[in-house]
């Protein structure tokens, strides 16, 4: 395919459709969890063997305004909306060997025109293996996107149009296609373990004769105060290797390109436990231009659990 003004990311997290009305267009948008996924799995570290981290995130996201794969901005017409439930963990088998889960557990999409619509989205699950983690983190994952979600999912129109008719739009929460994940990600720590930086780089290949995506990513983060962290994240997405299908439906992600930054706050209520929110916000024409996705803010809020494992 799959990232919260802000562009959701399905692919990423990203939202992909038409601007215009249900009558003019068939209409289809995409989410997926590739956004959750990318701000939360993507470093150099390792868990420790028994260490885990659980998240459930509420992300809510909004917009009227979509850029088409010719990056033509489109600022009329019905707005539209996704609330996603997200569930995410990782799991530390060995100090190397870690599996991620991502599953956006209930995905509700609606314009403002139709009734909301909802279903399970697509799971992602990744196998991580880390090197070096004593000094410089490095870690290389493959990770598979399950075709779990709905690719056909039909909202209804809220009022006829002008023949009377109640109109249908296909408003998926799944793009029905496996994918495959390749990332390496390397993190430093600072100050006593009181700061930290990372990179990362992930190639989506995606099925069915699609066009590929890089995904470039960068986050630096601190402890100003006990028990809080504060983290700004950059997120892109890019073309990769050109498909050769000829379907190239919005909910596809066919061309998406957008660059994002969210800025985090965590605080731990105990030893385990903790609390996180984040704003994503766009960024246009730094590294990528807005192609073929809806840009507006994006929220997301959670709650988390952790255990440090044998060895943290």
């Amino acid at each position: 395919m799959h990232h919260p003004s802000f562009l959701l990311c399905a692919e990423g997290g990203v939202f992909y459709a038409p601007k215009p009305s249900i009558m003019k267009y068939w209409l289809f948008i995409l989410f997926t969890a590739g956004l959750q996924f990318a701000l939360n799995g993507q470093s150099g570290w390792s868990r420790a063997e028994g260490g885990l981290y659980a998240q459930a995130s509420y992300y809510g996201f909004s917009s009227d305004e979509y850029y088409s794969i010719d990056n033509t901005r489109f600022a009329e017409g019905a707005t539209f909306s996704t609330r996603v439930l997200n569930l995410y963990a990782e799991y530390g088998f060995t100090d190397q060997f870690t599996l991620i889960a991502n599953l956006p557990a209930v995905v509700i999409n609606q314009f403002s025109t139709t009734n909301a619509v909802g279903s399970i989205g697509d799971f992602i699950v990744t196998a991580k293996y880390g090197i070096n983690q004593d000094k410089r983190p490095i870690s290389f994952s493959l990770g598979i996107e399950v075709p779990t979600g709905s690719k056909d999912l039909f909202a209804s129109a809220k009022e006829p149009n002008s023949f009377g008719i109640i109109e249908e739009i296909n408003l998926p929460t799944g793009d029905g296609e496996l994918n495959f994940l390749a990332t390496v990600a390397a993190s430093q720590s600072f100050w006593g373990g009181k700061a930290y930086g990372s990179l990362f780089t992930t190639y989506n290949y995606r099925t069915q004769e699609y066009s590929g995506q890089w995904r470039l990513g960068a986050e630096v983060g601190a402890k100003p105060l006990p028990g809080v962290w504060l983290s700004v994240q950059w997120f892109s997405q890019l073309r990769g290797l050109e498909g050769n299908n000829e379907n190239t439906s919005f909910f596809r992600a066919e061309g998406t390109t957008y660059n994002l930054i969210s800025f985090g706050l965590s605080y731990n209520l105990t030893d385990q436990w903790s609390l996180l929110t984040k704003i994503h916000l766009p960024v246009e024409n730094v590294i990528a231009p807005y192609q073929n996705v809806y840009v507006g803010p994006g929220l997301t809020a959670g709650i988390a659990y952790s255990l440090s494992g044998k060895n943290k």
